[in-house]
């Protein structure tokens, strides 16, 4: 026996091809799968037959009269939502001239273009006949008149068919994909594509939805403008904590500049909440690139000692993370803390050095007789702590050393070390440091004492250059 049943269409989405009601029917059969924890679907082409498969409970007339369907509604991560896909694909399929048989345990179904009961017209109609297998488990398809072109663009649409994504992380509100060998990045809603966006960091799968959303997601889901899913893909980003996602995304922000940057990064909530979580997790330093044309080349080496890994922000970033993030600042004071002088004894000096480093005798007694103070230890280091200014410091004045610190590559020079020594001993006698009023004051009468002292000059007549 064979019933009809009016599908009630009878204009036809005329913008639809193929590709998209094969689409249709994959989506029922992935949801399905979902809804009864069933085994993977299966799609099959072959000589212009595709054939697609789930092992769910199979599909019934009950199908047909809903427009929208309760079930699917009540859950969150199913592809459909409306209930009319699959009269919106059969119709698709008539127009096209494409054959199309249902099996399931409870009939087989094809369709045909009837006059709809009391009225002179033609609509869609389902013709339902006595089922092939009454044990069939789920609800094969098979659709004769397409090429396998259809079969792979419709599949294209899924995110489960795509092989060349990467999943990156997972969140509440959705997954965030590398966009591997893809130009485009791709957004889907469920696990299906609504939309392409090209100038994307990252593809994502969007698996909660917000009624703006909800509302945007037509019954085609395509074509869906950003506004409708930004604030998702937002909030997506602010919940993600890996490194494969943030240190992308952070270094994405040093092409701000350049304007080679991808939409992401101009977010600047995303980029403030990026910098800050990654701070919490790695070593990582954040500057703006005019901070970093300001400093020296010798500062830059405290962050290559240090193992900090360097980031750019613009100045808008910055100035939301700059209490909370280590900054170069931040760095500079590690560094002068835990700072460690590396001493060589005089005996480990070469002759040429110790000769060098005898001299300190002579500047030493001087001071201490001509200014009256008490005797300081002239110390040699490997290293010597960058200044205030970002420079490595020849020597150093350090009070919790009782010692004037100069570095051993100055023991190269007599007239360099020296000279390194009176700047010194002039940070010593007038407490005061480089570029103050005290400090120039006080190395310059220091240089006029030595010059005017016949003792100092004498001795130096001799040994000096």
């Amino acid at each position: 026996m064979t019933e009809s049943f009016d599908l009630n269409i009878e204009h036809i989405l005329e913008h639809w091809e193929i590709e998209h009601a094969l689409r249709e029917v994959i989506a029922n059969a992935l949801d399905e799968k979902t809804i009864s924890n069933t085994e993977n679907i299966e799609i099959s082409f072959n000589n212009g037959i595709c054939k697609i498969r789930d092992y769910g409970r199979g599909l019934n007339q009950y199908h047909f009269t809903q427009k929208e369907n309760e079930e699917k509604l009540s859950h969150s991560n199913l592809i459909g939502k409306f209930g009319v896909g699959l009269k919106d694909a059969l119709a698709v399929f008539y127009r096209h001239g494409v054959d199309v048989a249902i099996y399931s345990k409870y009939a087989t179904i094809t369709i045909a273009m009837e006059k709809k009961a009391g009225f002179d017209i033609e609509t869609l109609h389902a013709s339902f006949k006595s089922p092939r297998d009454q044990n069939m488990r789920g609800t094969e398809f098979v659709i004769k008149g397409v090429t396998e072109s259809n079969v792979e663009k419709a599949k294209s649409m899924f995110l489960i068919f795509n092989k060349n994504l990467e999943l990156l992380e997972k969140t509440k509100y959705g997954e965030v994909y590398s966009k591997t060998n893809f130009s485009e990045s791709i957004v889907y809603a469920n696990g299906v594509q609504i939309t392409k966006e090209p100038n994307f960091l990252f593809s994502y799968n969007i698996t909660t939805m917000n009624a703006q959303m909800k509302k945007a997601l037509n019954r085609e889901r395509s074509n869906v403008g950003r506004t409708a899913y930004s604030e998702t893909v937002k909030n997506i980003l602010k919940n993600c904590i890996s490194y494969a996602v943030l240190r992308p995304l952070i270094e994405d922000l040093e092409k701000v500049m350049t304007g080679k940057n991808h939409d992401e990064s101009n977010w600047v909530d995303v980029a403030e909440y990026a910098t800050k979580t990654l701070n919490e997790s790695r070593n990582v330093v954040f500057m703006t690139p005019g901070q970093r044309a300001s400093i020296s080349n010798q500062e830059v080496e405290i962050l290559t000692e240090s193992g900090k890994e360097l980031f750019m922000v613009n100045d808008s970033v910055f100035s939301k993370i700059r209490d909370t993030v280590q900054t170069f600042e931040t760095v500079r004071t590690e560094y002068r803390e835990s700072f460690r002088y590396h001493f060589i004894n005089e005996d480990e000096l070469t002759p040429a050095e110790k000769e060098v480093y005898n001299y300190r005798k002579d500047v030493t007694q001087f001071i201490y007789e001509y200014y009256n103070r008490p005797r300081v230890n002239i110390k040699i280091s490997e290293t010597i702590q960058i200044t205030d200014y970002g420079e490595e410091a020849n020597g150093a004045w350090d009070p919790s050393q009782n010692a004037i610190i100069i570095k051993r590559s100055v023991l190269k020079s007599r007239k360099g070390f020296l000279a390194v020594m009176l700047h010194e001993y002039a940070h010593f006698l007038s407490g005061y440091p480089d570029n103050s009023r005290g400090f120039e004051n006080m190395l310059t009468e220091i240089l006029g004492d030595v010059f005017d002292n016949s003792l100092f000059l004498e001795c130096n007549k001799k040994r000096c250059n």
